[in-house]
C-alpha cells in the first residue's frame, strides 16, 4: 500500500491522507499525479496550478520519472510562503 500524505492547502482539498494499493496504471511519480488527478479533479488542479513539491519516504525529489513503490510515503506540499 502506497501512502498519500496531503499537506497544507493540499490537506483541505483531499480532507485526508490516504493508504491505497499502488494501481496498476501508477508506475512514476508523474503517473501517481495524474491518477490523483482523475480521482479528484479538484486536488488534480490544484497541483497542477503550483510548483508542487514532492517527498519520498522523508526525501525531496524534482524528479516526476522516479518510480513509485507500493511501500512508499508520498507527501504533497504546496509552495511555501511566508516571511
Amino acid at each position: 500500500m502506497v501512502k498519500l500524505v496531503f499537506l497544507g492547502k493540499f490537506r483541505g482539498l483531499a480532507r485526508e491522507d490516504f493508504e491505497t494499493p499502488l494501481p496498476a496504471e501508477v508506475h512514476t511519480l508523474s503517473d501517481l499525479q495524474a491518477w490523483i488527478g482523475r480521482r479528484d479533479p479538484a486536488l488534480g488542479s490544484a497541483m497542477a496550478g503550483t510548483r508542487t513539491q514532492l517527498v519520498v519516504n522523508q526525501a525531496v525529489v524534482r524528479d516526476l520519472g522516479l518510480p513509485v513503490n507500493d511501500t512508499d510515503e508520498i507527501a504533497f506540499l504546496p509552495p511555501m510562503s511566508g516571511g
